[in-house]
């Protein structure tokens, strides 16, 4: 198949949002299993968290190798490595309930999703120029939207109906047959001469922490990260347990919250690429983009928060996160726009460890709040502020010319 042909380019899409729904599929299942864990078996809030945050600081630490390795043997590799891996590590979640088992279960999930991104990115940046780039940025995020937007009502029912064993078996099985796909689609793919000959430049991984922009998406994508993950992971135990609704009408809640965030990423990719096809500065339109977004999430977020009619609370925080949905495209557009081509993975990986850094914290946190302080007015409080200080801040203030590559500018860091 020609990569370039418009075939190619639909069926990469598809791989990207469906890698990405396939992981969130399998990240929502603890999301909707903790009111059970509480529940059934006696977990506190704070052990909960803790077990989601276990996963999250796999995956953070996994990313530091997970980018380079990405440069190193390409997505052809590197992706269905990390799919395989972490849907073998959701199918094993099926044998057992006990603590210590399903946070090792849950750092092996880390490690096979750590390599999804920076392979995502790299196909994103051999595949599509800057004029098209933010839709497939935005399509391969809308992808964990669709994941959560399927995934609540779908753990929720096969945990209900059928069994804790079976939330794992059926969502695990969906990253084997993904791979199948890769493999017919990608499997013969190469890297054409002009970028192999791109990749003798000058430019490496530890020079790119020299560049201010290097830590403008770190810190930023921190502050979006935090507050994506407080509604990912306790979104569902938000409405049972402050709002009083039942488990399967709070999958059905969380599904619509996430359908509208799947709209609003795409449609913020889409937006993006008109206006950069029509002229406007790449800088401009991505920071508008992420630093607009995240200030709207703020600021929905804790109107939420202090809101005392269910409806009106739901309404929102799902505005809450259409609007940091708005901002997806743009924020993880950034390292794409700007990394030389031959350290485009390296570049992600540093980005999302350094999101992750702080978002990984948000699901422990999150519980240590709920539990101190018996409701979520505190923890909304909190995402709110670290969207704020963190993620307009940073990509505001410290991210710099996004037009040029970063071996084009200066770097003055040491």
């Amino acid at each position: 198949m020609n990569r370039a042909s418009a075939a190619y380019r639909v069926n990469i899409l598809l791989l990207l949002a469906s890698s990405q729904a396939i992981a969130y599929i399998d990240r929502v299942n603890f999301a909707v299993a903790g009111p059970y864990l509480i529940r059934e078996y006696h977990y506190t809030p704070a052990q909960v968290g803790l077990l989601q945050s276990i996963f999250n600081w796999s995956f953070t630490l996994s990313l530091l190798a997970a980018g380079p390795l990405t440069d190193l043997i390409r997505p052809r590799r590197s992706y269905p490595i990390g799919v395989g891996t972490w849907s073998l590590a959701t199918a094993l979640c099926s044998l057992t309930k006990a603590f210590a088992p399903l946070a090792a279960f849950l750092s092996l999930l880390g490690i096979g999703e750590s390599l999804m991104i920076p392979s995502g990115a790299r196909v994103i940046r051999e595949t599509f120029d800057k004029k098209h780039r933010a839709f497939a940025v935005g399509t391969f995020f809308a992808g964990n939207k669709i994941g959560l937007t399927v995934g609540f009502p779908l753990a929720t029912m096969l945990l209900y109906t059928f069994g804790w064993p079976w939330v794992f078996y059926i969502t695990g099985g969906l990253g084997f047959l993904w791979i199948v796909w890769w493999i017919a689609v990608y499997g013969r793919h190469v890297v054409p001469p002009s970028q192999r000959e791109e990749s003798q430049a000058q430019i490496n991984w530890a020079r790119l922490l020299k560049y201010p922009t290097t830590w403008g998406v770190m810190f930023g994508q921190a502050g979006y990260l935090y507050i994506y993950y407080v509604f990912v992971t306790w979104l569902p135990g938000y409405l049972v347990i402050q709002r009083g609704i039942s488990p399967v009408l709070s999958g059905w809640i969380g599904m619509v919250t996430f359908l509208v965030g799947t709209i609003c990423v795409l449609v913020g990719g889409w937006i993006g690429d008109r206006l950069i096809a029509k002229g406007a500065p790449v800088t401009r339109v991505r920071k508008g983009f992420a630093v607009g977004g995240l200030f709207g999430a703020t600021l929905f977020t804790i109107a939420g928060a202090y809101t005392p009619g269910d409806a009106l609370a739901i309404v929102l925080l799902t505005l809450s996160v259409a609007s940091f949905s708005f901002s997806t495209a743009a924020v993880n557009s950034m390292p794409i726009d700007v990394a030389p081509p031959h350290i485009v993975s390296s570049l992600v990986s540093l980005q999302n460890f350094g999101g992750n850094v702080g978002g990984s914290f948000a699901p422990w946190v999150t519980g240590l709040l709920i539990t101190a302080s018996g409701d979520f007015t505190v923890p909304l409080l909190v995402a709110a502020g670290v969207a704020l200080v963190f993620g307009c801040g940073s990509f505001g203030l410290i991210v710099g010319n996004l037009d040029s590559e970063l071996g084009g500018q200066k770097a003055p860091m040491p």
